[in-house]
């Protein structure tokens, strides 16, 4: 019986590293820092290259050669409100939307890098390092349409799943829409107080933001809605919003969902945290090879305990 239970557990501690196995082979590595790279960024619309189309890549992060994120200074505000958690989900949308805000309303703020749109619709970024970047969203007319992106992230190198390498040439997609010449745009406005209703303003005020320069500013409520409609604006533009704080209220947040803006107000409620509470940028392809290692190292010293421990049974 006791032979059976020892085999029993050889057997599964044995099937334990094979299935560690894959996790370790998963990892893409070292980044090569000195590799030869390149990012190109393609904007085609139903098959439809957009060509003359401006890019613009504004560095936002660093990356080591372990594949650590550490933010440049300008952005350092962000990184406790601001938590990426992958490529694809709504918190690195929600961030990329946040930013490209920031960078509209900052006249200071230059692209690292530029590049236009060729005949096929592909811009070529040359001589740039690697790193987290922001592409904002930028637009173009033609042939009576407006073609826009939106504000999207870009990692150079990134991560190759399938081959579990570092992809040193990068090639992005920014997913050009089509839009009207002149449409309507709304803001609406969002409250989440709950702590304190009663020292919520009886009215706050909206700047509507064209290019980066004030074209209109109203006061909610209007006509007793939280809500505001401005018509028959050129799209041809890159609109947004701003809000001045509330007292009692955190920073307003913006959220665009085409031709809607939502401003939400959250009230300045402290609560209780834990740890130090400093929220950084992910460390994309962080190296995790060495824990299932060391997890089939342990499981081997287990399995050598057990065969020794039967040798010594045997030899009494």
């Amino acid at each position: 019986m006791k032979i059976c239970k020892r085999l029993s557990a050889l057997l599964f501690s044995l099937l334990a590293v094979v299935l560690l196995l894959p996790a370790g082979a998963s990892a893409a590595g070292i980044i090569d820092l000195g590799h030869a790279h390149s990012l190109t960024v393609t904007a085609v619309y139903s098959d439809m290259p957009i060509s003359g189309l401006r890019l613009d890549a504004y560095l936002i992060a660093n990356v080591d050669q372990y594949g650590e994120l550490s933010v440049i200074d300008r952005y350092e505000d962000y990184e406790e409100e601001l938590d990426i958690r992958g490529k694809n989900d709504a918190a690195w949308q929600n961030m990329a939307q946040i930013l490209a805000r920031e960078i509209l309303l900052d006249p200071d703020l230059k692209p690292s890098r530029s590049a236009v749109t060729n005949s096929d619709g592909v811009a070529a970024f040359t001589d740039i390092p690697m790193g987290l970047y922001l592409v904002p969203g930028s637009t173009i007319q033609k042939n009576g349409y407006v073609y826009s992106t939106s504000p999207f992230f870009v990692m150079l190198p990134e991560q190759d799943l399938s081959s579990t390498t570092w992809s040193y040439h990068v090639v992005a997609n920014a997913k050009p829409g089509q839009e009207p010449v002149r449409a309507n745009y709304e803001v609406i406005k969002v409250w989440k107080d709950r702590c304190h209703k009663d020292q919520r303003p009886k009215s706050i005020t909206i700047s509507l933001i064209c290019d980066g320069e004030v074209y209109d500013t109203v006061t909610l409520p209007h006509e007793g809605a939280w809500r505001y409609t401005w018509e028959d604006l050129d799209t041809n533009h890159q609109w947004t919003v701003t809000e001045k704080k509330a007292t009692g209220y955190k920073e307003p947040t913006v959220q665009q969902e085409g031709y809607r803006f939502i401003v939400t107000n959250t009230c300045n409620k402290s609560t209780t945290s834990t740890g130090s509470g400093k929220s950084t940028l992910p460390q994309t392809g962080q190296l995790w090879w060495p824990v299932p290692v060391l997890i089939a190292v342990g499981l081997l010293f287990v399995v050598i305990g057990l065969i020794r421990r039967r040798s010594s049974t045997d030899e009494q």
